[in-house]
């Protein structure tokens, strides 16, 4: 009996462990979307729902499968609200938050988790007047993104794929540009219409009336006063829709009208296409886009908004950058005014807010900006000196875009350009040993060593942690010291690590507090106190250190934290946090 009640105990500790790791996904999970609740008191429901089908892949130890229908065509209203047909920054953005959605999961659970977009264009496209050719090069040039940004956690489903109607195996390595014929496009031209058949043939719930779901389900309810308010300006534009079938203008209450037939066949349409998702993917935790309750699907923002509303969808809005570092959706005839358009290959590609910095005189750049923050900046003839760079305008940008790089200029490992444009930017902070370190193993494996003067990784600090000055405290007429970081830091690489290796990892604080749940705030954390003790290079022992400072410039709230980080994670002696 005694053997008997171990392996029960290790087969309920296994149990339990599992759960935890399950709570854990699902935890990520919520935290990238909003939902909307009816009760705050009330738990999320989808946690029960698809609790089991997590678990499941946790046992088998395989990647959590996420199937998301989205990105179905740009909107056909390509002036007021989009730059175009194609995919633009908007998508580049949302694929590269779903990309990190996943690398959250992986930090969580190992073998990670992978996201299936469904795309439903050939569901709706009929309905708003975009051809089915624009569906296919609108799709077709995201799976392109997906292959040049190397988002490996992210696959696409076609419909003719849920209605196992393809003449070819489609899987994710086929189903791409590079292994894509132009037979395959034939094909999917060819039979674009019948698709849309025969999801309706088979899959329409069976009895379904579109405005008895709008009153009795609350998500149906939802999405459908998202499509109103969205069927409104994608539609605008297309003049016979405003008059009756004698050519009269209609009035505003018979139009409404006939945007809400277009609504409410959409969906009936949209109810099929969930009934061949479930049918197909059964076994996947299911996604939105669109605000829900959170019972039978998670509702994922796709380009999360600074004011913490559920923004809009990439194909339904133009991107604006702003000064600040944000990324803001909205209509493209909204923007015109404050942000310039920024082209790219030779098409729009986003807005970016309108300012002096972005125009460097004579030395010609291009601007990069880089989800969920940074920016690269590049010239765009040759490669010119880092001599003709204005640092006080770099040092601008970077009070709200850092970390900024760069890339393409010369003379970068001149020493004596190097420190003169160091000069350029401000007042040169020196530390003990002057005004450069060399971040290169020195050799040295004695209490005088540390992880910046080895190949030993670093934690996670604020860059002056260690920067003091000796300073007499007024009350005690003692010799204390101090912490003055400096306000900006200037690196240059002697050269580029291989691929994979080598990464130098950046936290915003911004972005930091921006996501931070409740019931935590930055006024909260801000009366957080923290020691660190340090035997080693530093040798220091500080007390009553702030978590939060306010930022210089901007008055925002900054996060000041240095990782424990004691054997065996480095050699070193170690810089405890008691």
């Amino acid at each position: 009996m005694g053997s008997l009640t171990a392996e029960t105990s290790t087969l309920e500790s296994a149990e339990l462990k599992d759960v935890k790791v399950a709570n854990e996904i699902l935890d990520i999970v919520e935290m990238y979307g909003i939902s909307e609740k009816t009760d705050q008191e009330l738990p999320c429901k989808a946690r029960t729902t698809f609790l089991p089908i997590v678990l499941a892949h946790i046992r088998k130890g395989v990647a959590i499968r996420m199937v998301l229908p989205a990105f179905p065509f740009k909107s056909p209203n390509r002036g007021g609200k989009v730059l175009g047909a194609l995919p633009d920054l908007g998508e580049e953005v949302a694929l590269r938050h779903l990309q990190g959605f996943c690398d959250s999961i992986n930090q969580a659970y190992m073998p990670g988790a992978e996201i299936l977009i469904v795309s439903d264009g050939l569901v709706y496209n009929d309905l708003l007047r975009v051809t089915d050719e624009d569906v296919w090069t609108y799709g077709e040039t995201l799976r392109q993104m997906v292959l040049d940004s190397k988002l490996v956690n992210i696959r696409f489903v076609r419909l003719l794929d849920l209605l196992d109607v393809s003449h070819h195996e489609s899987n994710p390595v086929l189903n791409s540009p590079g292994h894509i014929t132009s037979e395959d496009r034939t094909f999917y031209l060819a039979h674009a219409s019948c698709l849309r058949r025969e999801l309706l043939a088979r899959y329409e719930p069976s009895g379904f009336d579109a405005k008895q779901a709008i009153k009795d389900d609350t998500d149906t309810c939802l999405t459908y006063r998202g499509y109103l308010r969205f069927l409104k300006k994608d539609l605008e534009h297309i003049k016979d829709l405003r008059l009756d079938q004698d050519g009269f203008p209609l009035s505003a209450k018979k139009y409404d009208r006939v945007i809400s037939c277009i609504a409410q066949k959409m969906i009936t349409r949209g109810a099929a296409f969930a009934a061949a998702i479930k049918a197909t993917h059964g076994d996947c935790v299911r996604l939105s886009i669109h605000p829900t309750i959170a019972v039978t699907k998670f509702p994922v923002q796709l380009i999360p908004q600074q004011s913490g509303s559920f923004g809009q969808t990439p194909w339904h809005s133009s991107i604006g950058v702003g000064l600040d570092g944000s990324f803001t959706a909205g209509h493209a005839e909204d923007f015109h005014k404050t942000h310039d358009v920024i082209y790219r290959a030779g098409r729009p590609y986003y807005f970016r807010e309108k300012s002096e910095l972005y125009h460097w005189g004579d030395l010609k750049v291009e601007f990069e900006h880089l989800y969920p923050c940074g920016l690269i900046i590049r010239p765009l003839d040759g490669s010119p000196s880092i001599r003709d760079v204005p640092m006080k305008k770099v040092r601008q940008l970077a009070t709200n875009l850092s970390p900024v790089v760069l890339r393409g200029f010369s003379e970068t490992l001149d020493e004596s350009v190097y420190v003169a444009k160091a000069h350029e930017a401000g007042k040169v902070l020196p530390w003990t040993f002057g005004i450069i370190q060399k971040v290169k193993d020195a050799g040295v494996d004695t209490k005088m060593g540390n992880n910046v003067t080895s190949n030993e990784g670093m934690p996670m600090h604020f860059d002056g942690m260690f920067k003091f000055e000796e300073r007499i405290n007024p009350a005690t007429g003692q010799s204390v010291k101090v912490q003055v970081p400096p306000g900006f830091q200037f690196f240059t690489a002697l050269a580029t690590a291989p691929e994979g290796t080598g990464y130098t990892l950046f936290a915003s604080s911004r972005l930091f507090f921006q996501h931070l749940r409740a019931p935590y705030n930055a006024e909260r954390f801000e009366k957080i106190k923290w020691n660190m003790d340090n035997d080693g290079f530093w040798d220091a022992k500080l007390k009553d250190l702030p978590l939060i400072v306010r930022h210089p410039v901007t008055n925002a709230p900054c996060l000041r934290w240095h990782e424990p980080w004691t054997r065996p994670r480095q050699s070193f002696l170690p810089a405890r946090l008691p």
